[in-house]
């Protein structure tokens, strides 16, 4: 984290490390969180931030509007279900 302040040379300094980030964030040291929705649904990885056991923590947004409010966002997946009966015959 010096090292990085250091190198930022007072400009913003930003972490993109599942483990990191989320000591950071414990550690009382993330001013700002930039969180960029994707359409896209991820199988596998480490989910960033992620702290099983913890305490919550809650974010304020920024900029316009109520900062707890949530944020609703609806996706249609892209594939279309196949028929049950044409799934059933393409199985056999």
């Amino acid at each position: 984290m010096r090292i990085g302040l250091a190198a930022a040379g007072g400009k913003n300094l930003e972490v993109f490390s599942p483990a990191i980030g989320r000591q950071l964030l414990e550690l009382g040291l993330i001013d700002e969180i930039d969180l960029h929705i994707a359409p896209i649904l991820l199988g596998e990885g480490i989910r960033l931030y992620d702290n099983p056991g913890s305490e919550p923590i809650r974010l304020h947004r920024v900029g316009e509007g109520d900062p707890t409010a949530g944020v609703n966002v609806r996706y249609r997946p892209t594939t279309t279900a196949k028929n049950p009966t044409e799934a059933a015959h393409s199985n056999s």
